[in-house]
């Protein structure tokens, strides 16, 4: 496989791509914490569907507003409970996709490799970059917290375009949500939509539209 010739720097999301979505540790939060399981929604893994996710992905609903609606419903049963708190508490080191791991280790053989996070101290904690255990796959992280604004609006990738210095043209972001593939591609990126209930399925396809 060859190198695709229409792109020269990966971009990433986090949060629910490379490492595992907070709805797939719904279950061990709510064991840890005393809620009943199934207390809270599973997004995208729910047989029975979620609308209220589905909003978010298309952008018809602020994702902070989602996840702010969540943790009050977790604290109709656990008081004063905070969901990202305590998802850090269980640990995001070593939760990385393997799948993901994989292909972020390929990739700087042929693409530059950075990251365009919103507000990954939610996952990772206060000051996370200088430790970041996954640092050394990506040339820059950037994330809206630095730059003053957040995915979807195209100012994050163009600022984002800046930093890295390259034409948003000759840019691949992968994101989990609809609606930030969406800005991306106004800013004049390129996209590829990461489906998390088939981390495979979207590594396999990256590799083929990468050649890696």
């Amino acid at each position: 496989m060859t190198k695709n010739p229409s792109i020269d720097v990966v971009l990433w999301d986090i949060g629910q791509v490379v490492y595992q979505s907070p709805f797939e540790r719904f279950t061990e939060l709510e064991e840890h914490t005393g809620m009943p399981v199934g207390t809270l929604p599973r997004g995208p893994f729910s047989s029975e569907g979620d609308p209220a996710y589905d909003q978010v992905d298309s952008g018809e609903r602020d994702e902070p507003e989602y996840w702010r609606d969540i943790e009050n419903l977790a604290r109709e049963t656990v008081p004063g409970l905070h969901i990202y708190e305590s998802l850090r508490e269980l640990g995001w080191e070593g939760r990385g996709r393997p799948v993901v791991l994989g292909l972020l280790g390929d990739i700087p053989q042929s693409y530059r490799q950075a990251v365009l996070t919103n507000d990954a101290t939610k996952f990772l904690g206060d000051g996370w970059k200088p430790t970041w255990e996954l640092a050394h796959y990506f040339e820059n992280i950037v994330d809206s917290l630095d730059i003053g604004v957040r995915k979807p609006l195209v100012e994050a990738y163009s600022a984002c375009a800046r930093i890295l210095d390259i034409d948003p043209s000759r840019v691949l972001f992968i994101d989990d949500l609809t609606v930030n593939i969406d800005g991306a591609i106004a800013a004049g990126m390129q996209g590829f939509r990461f489906e998390t209930t088939d981390p495979a399925g979207s590594v396999s396809g990256l590799r083929e539209l990468l050649g890696v």
